[in-house]
């Protein structure tokens, strides 16, 4: 019951701020907008949100291997897919990284690993997403006061990332952890902690998997510029990279669904403060958001034909 009404609360929220947005828009504009859609750029945002999968397939698969869970690649493109369609299309209170880690712990046998890669897949993307903001930010005096905005969430990302790789800071905060949480939830994180010192010194394989992070978030950048391109919007790609991260941060937090309503109030005013008409921006963000959900359904596919016997080692 109180996960129903956690749902109803967030699509409310959701509702509320598309409502709130869509007063302000000038529906005949908007029309006009969406009729003029140029359907070959959109083609290439929904391609790109594709790349952006298989890349990201390729960044979990290798956290995996770390953790010496036997999975193949194509095994891992299903599973990662099953997840970015449970994130991006469903309403329901089952979220994609949950799935993930139940279908490693189904294909392997191994909980605290599939956990491990996943956290870690989580906060490297993060951080990836505040990096290419913040170079973009270098290059466009005009919004520098923005950076203040992710410098903090960056340098947050580092700690927490040190954390996880560094053994006395584990062991720091898993005596903590088993002094004041519950023994089960104590025992999990010291299983966790374990698990996430395997990316202990290893620092050329962390570095390969950033490279793949930043090319992840370069593409989902690259799929609002695209439908930028497909509704005419006539702003420059760095604006993308300086506003897209930001607007996807705040759209992760657990406050609507899929962060439908929060994302397209941030990229509006965003957008706004360069100059950039609203009804142009709030129909790029809603054809961004489409191209991702369209690319998803790979991933209901997936979901629907997969097998799930346990994965032979590549």
């Amino acid at each position: 019951m109180r996960r129903l009404l956690e749902l109803v609360a967030k699509l409310g929220i959701s509702l509320g701020l598309i409502w709130y947005l869509a007063y302000k828009m000038d529906w005949p504009m908007l029309g006009h907008i969406f009729a003029a859609t140029h359907w070959g750029p959109f083609g290439g945002a929904v391609l790109l949100f594709a790349l952006s999968n298989v890349l990201g397939t390729a960044q979990w698969h290798l956290l995996l291997r770390v953790q010496e869970i036997p999975i193949t690649f194509r095994k891992s493109l299903v599973v990662y897919h099953v997840g970015v369609f449970f994130n991006n299309v469903l309403l329901g209170n089952i979220g994609g990284d949950a799935m993930r880690i139940y279908d490693i712990r189904r294909l392997s046998g191994q909980a605290s690993g599939g956990v491990a890669a996943t956290v870690m897949d989580r906060f490297v993307g993060l951080l990836s997403t505040c990096t290419l903001a913040l170079i973009a930010y270098l290059v466009l005096p005009e919004v520098h006061d923005l950076a203040s905005m992710l410098v903090p969430i960056w340098l947050g990302l580092v700690v927490v990332v040190g954390i996880g790789v560094s053994r006395r800071a584990g062991l720091y905060f898993e005596g903590l952890a088993r002094r004041w949480l519950p023994a089960r939830v104590a025992e999990v994180a010291g299983s966790l902690r374990q698990s996430m010192g395997a990316y202990r010194h290893r620092y050329g394989l962390l570095a390969g998997i950033w490279v793949l992070s930043l090319m992840v978030q370069l593409c989902r950048v690259l799929v609002y510029w695209a439908a930028g391109l497909a509704v005419g919007m006539d702003v420059a790609l760095g604006y993308y990279v300086c506003f897209q991260p930001i607007a996807a941060i705040i759209a992760a937090l657990p406050i609507s669904v899929g962060g439908l309503g929060v994302r397209e109030n941030i990229v509006v005013k965003l957008f706004g403060s360069v100059g950039a008409e609203a009804n142009l921006s709030f129909a790029m963000s809603l054809l961004g958001y489409l191209a991702g959900i369209l690319a998803s359904l790979l991933g209901g596919v997936a979901f629907i034909f997969r097998r799930m016997a346990p994965a032979e080692t590549r």
